[in-house]
């Protein structure tokens, strides 16, 4: 079953007849001329504007928060887009983005050209079948011309619009900020529209704001020559679940200038941020931005402890999306109120029955929690102890021996699912219950319980033999090269048969077994290992002539690319040949994929030609933007490329890096690196030349370090400590070297 509004595994999408004409209208109408998209715009957001004038005071508290300036045309689109009760918020050229605080209920839809969506009930994607009520704010002189659309500074949630419009450079800033008001906690919006005239005479701009918009000053609308001027505006947009009153247009102008909330903003977050792994620098900083971009944006996505999947489309929690993003969270060194998230966790997975990899997963996010903190008592206390609520709210020895009731299938494997939206015994579940007796294993080991770490290691060991028994005899009937995304079927039996369903490649993510698996010691073997590479390229190869490079696919009826597109690439680090393949595949989401700056739909349609945003960016999109999801699996496979910690405590560095990094004059630089029990360390991977010099600081690894860059296989000449293993392209160093030089053979990109 799945719950309205959603089809529950989130990479398997598909559209109703329905949504399929509404994203053709959308298409048709990103085609359109600038006066022609305005009013199909303004008809879009017909019924929620329509009732601005009684939304925007339910909004801003009272009958005062009406604006002094005169009506104002409607602003670009930014509204519930397709059938009534709709659950999705699109820009018209399918764009979406969010701003908002940490916790709050309902974060804040933002759209190119400046326009943002605020919802006052059924929030997109909640569950609800009823429509998505709210109201669109924004700025009637936004003309669709060419446009830039980025985030302030490179990564802060201050969403920055820019384009020409009557001579004069026109920027619109959004952002969300706390603010205290009457001893009451809100989200506010401020914008500001800044007209800088580059011209010798001057000129006139009015911004045109929508209704319900205050202004913070009362700004001219003159623009002398080689001057600028800013309208600022402010609007409340959450009460962080409270029922109090909302403020008054008064108060909230009172409450602070644009600067003021701008700097606070900025000074929060930068904060927040110093508490995870700090990426200094990379030879592609745009990697670096979208890291923090996503951390920011999964804040805002979160209402309270629920890790919600997005606040656009998917607005509430999914079991297999909480397990994700927490693993991520924690892999960072996010663990600011980890118990309560951990908790929720427990809830989520053991209330929601229509898929199980959320709780064969469960294990998983706990033992990264104990690796990075040493927190031992927490563990213990809900080892093997349920919540309040009994079963729906299972132990992490519940889960674990879920896996093996569940084991149903012929031969011993995983039960017939619907995991990837059709029956069948599918790979990718058998890896996820592997990972999560990995998981289980080594977590019954710290926690001292004997019996259940010998349960744990057998269940494993009979589930690896049944699923590698099973594969071996799928592939050896079908004369297959490749790992097959059904245990009992050739790819041609079943959806993955089209080559731009990126379901060919679910288990080099979501199964997390090759990778994940091999961080927490788990015995590895079988066509999940010897068929990486050939898979990848078998895929790719199916794909090639169809989509570009380092993109694997989409979902139903969007094929393009997807949210996952880099954790896909997850995998390819227990692979030979395949090993930078994470951090391609998200160089490509940033360069084709962005519905809104470093925002994602889950599934992404083909390049929109006719979207004045500067770039190549999808036409269209479903599921959520930005997804948490997927960003939490890009960004955990950019960490694990650049350093991954064994739960042994051995640290494994640069072993996604792709071969283009290691070339003259190149850095990457990683700080504040959580380690075991709560260490930290950070590292310096600079080449000159031929000589690549590793630079480790902080606190010592629990483990040996293993340097072993892919351009490092076969290709080292020499290193200045350490132990060289040159098949594998691996200088090993002991737990307190600080620093060696690798001399390569033959310098990347020479000749």
């Amino acid at each position: 079953m799945e719950l309205p509004g959603r089809n529950l595994f989130a990479w398997r999408l598909a559209r109703s007849f329905a949504a399929v004409l509404a994203l053709a209208a959308l298409a048709v109408a990103s085609m359109a001329m600038a006066g022609t998209r305005r009013q199909a715009a303004s008809a879009a957001v017909s019924a929620t504007t329509a009732s601005a004038a009684t939304t925007g005071a339910a909004t801003t508290g009272t009958a005062t928060a009406t604006p002094t300036a005169p009506p104002a045309a409607p602003p670009y689109s930014c509204a519930p887009n397709g059938p009534a009760g709709s659950q999705t918020i699109y820009g018209t050229f399918g764009d979406a983005s969010v701003i908002g605080w940490t916790g709050n209920s309902q974060a804040v839809v933002a759209c190119l050209g400046g326009s943002f969506f605020v919802t006052t009930a059924n929030g997109p994607g909640s569950g609800s079948t009823a429509a998505v009520t709210g109201t669109t704010y924004g700025y009637g002189v936004y003309n669709d011309s060419p446009t830039t659309w980025t985030n302030a500074g490179g990564y802060l949630p201050a969403l920055v619009t820019t384009f020409h419009s009557g001579g004069a450079r026109i920027s619109i800033t959004n952002f969300g900020d706390q603010v205290t008001i009457g001893g009451h906690d809100y989200v506010a919006v401020y914008s500001r529209v800044q007209v800088s005239n580059p011209t010798g005479q001057p000129i006139s701009i009015d911004p045109e704001p929508s209704a319900g918009l205050i202004p913070l000053d009362s700004a001219p609308m003159a623009v002398p020559a080689h001057g600028t001027v800013n309208h600022d505006y402010v609007v409340a947009s959450d009460r962080f679940g409270g029922s109090y009153p909302w403020p008054s247009a008064a108060a909230l102008a009172g409450a602070g200038t644009f600067d003021q909330h701008f700097a606070h903003m900025r000074a929060y977050w930068v904060q927040q941020l110093s508490g995870i792994v700090q990426i200094e620098k990379l030879p592609d900083a745009s990697l670096a931005d979208a890291y923090r971009t996503g951390f920011i944006y999964t804040q805002i996505i979160r209402s309270g402890d629920e890790l919600k999947t997005g606040a656009n489309g998917y607005d509430t929690e999914f079991s297999h999306d909480v397990i994700g993003i927490l693993a991520n969270l924690f892999t960072q060194g996010y663990t600011t109120g980890a118990h309560a998230l951990l908790t929720r966790a427990r809830s989520v997975i053991g209330s929601q029955t229509q898929y199980d990899d959320g709780v064969w997963t469960y294990p998983w996010p706990w033992a990264i929690y104990l690796l990075k903190t040493g927190d031992l008592s927490f563990v213990k206390a809900n080892f093997d102890t349920e919540g309040p609520a009994g079963k729906t709210e299972p132990s992490i020895e519940d889960t674990a021996h879920l896996i093996a009731a569940d084991r149903t299938g012929p031969g011993g494997i995983m039960e017939e699912t619907n995991d990837i939206d059709a029956n069948g015994y599918w790979t990718i579940d058998n890896y996820e219950a592997l990972m999560g007796l990995a998981a289980y294993r080594w977590l019954a080991q710290q926690v001292g319980d004997t019996a259940q770490a010998t349960w744990a290691a057998s269940e494993y060991a009979s589930l690896l033999a049944a699923t590698n028994k099973t594969l071996d005899a799928t592939i050896a009937a079908g004369h297959l090269n490749y790992l097959p995304c059904s245990m009992v079927e050739p790819n041609t039996d079943n959806r993955c048969a089209n080559a731009e369903d990126a379901n060919w490649a679910a288990p080099f993510l979501f199964g997390r077994w090759a990778w994940d698996g091999y961080l927490f010691d788990a015995p590895l073997s079988g066509p999940g290992i010897s068929l990486i590479d050939a898979t990848y390229d078998y895929g790719f190869g199916r794909l090639a002539g169809k989509l570009p490079p380092d993109t694997f696919g989409g979902y139903p009826t969007q094929y393009y690319s997807t949210a996952y597109n880099a954790g896909y690439g997850e995998w390819g680090l227990a692979s030979t040949a395949h090993r930078d393949q994470g951090i391609l595949s998200y160089e490509f989401m940033i360069a084709n994929g962005q519905s809104g700056p470093y925002s994602w739909w889950e599934s992404q349609q083909f390049p929109n030609p006719g979207s004045p945003w500067t770039g190549t960016h999808p036409e269209a999109g479903n599921g959520s933007s930005p997804h948490a999801w997927g960003m939490a699996n890009a960004n955990m496979v950019l960490i694990d490329s650049l350093v991954a910690e064994r739960a042994d405590g051995s640290l494994i560095i640069g072993r996604g890096v792709p071969d283009a990094w290691v070339r003259s004059g190149q850095v990457i630089s990683l700080a504040n690196v959580p380690t075991t029990g709560g260490r930290h360390a950070g590292l310096t991977i600079r080449t000159s030349g031929a000589s690549v010099t590793l630079t480790l600081t902080g606190s010592p690894p629990s483990g040996p370090v293993l340097f072993q860059l892919p351009a490092f296989v076969g290709n080292i000449a020499s290193a200045s400590a350490g132990v060289i293993d040159s098949q594998t392209g691996t200088v090993t160093l002991t737990a307190t070297a600080r620093t060696v030089t690798v001399q390569l053979k033959h310098q990347e990109g020479a000749g």
